[in-house]
């Protein structure tokens, strides 16, 4: 399956006239963006985790990738996934149909971003960028040959 079936399915919702379908909209465009992410790390030979240590792990090593667009779709993830937490676990708070399209429309960029990083010479440069990051700040490389 293409994670950017999950952006399809994002715009779709979004269009729908019910909070559910705004507040749905918002997760499956997360998906998207989460997965199309996940991928790339994997094309460039990144060990990503499994669960909820995956979601920190792409926005991080993303908001640190040396390239502006890259770094930027990094911190459109993460504000994105408090966006998603919120429409996927709290009911209580009306989910407006403003910012559910303002999140859909984030998805896009940044999978457009990632797709654009995807192709070198950004790929290498990501790349080169993220092992240098892990190593010297985090101590934990997960970059294999």
């Amino acid at each position: 399956m293409d994670a950017r079936d999950f952006l399809t399915l994002a715009e779709n919702l979004v269009h729908g006239s019910l909070e559910v379908e705004w507040r749905s909209a918002v997760s499956r465009g997360y998906y998207a963006a989460f997965h199309v992410a996940r991928e790339l790390f994997l094309q460039c030979n990144f060990r990503v985790p499994y669960g909820e240590p995956a979601h920190i792990y792409l926005s991080r090593r993303l908001s640190n990738a040396g390239h502006p667009d890259v770094q930027r779709a990094g911190g459109k993830l993460d504000m994105l996934r408090t966006q998603r937490n919120r429409a996927d676990y709290d009911c209580r708070v009306v989910f407006q149909h403003t910012m559910a399209q303002a999140q859909v429309l984030a998805a896009r960029e940044i999978i457009q971003s990632l797709d654009a990083a995807a192709q070198e010479p950004v790929k290498t440069q990501i790349t080169d960028a993220i092992k240098i990051y892990e190593r010297d700040v985090l101590g934990n490389v997960t970059w294999h040959p």
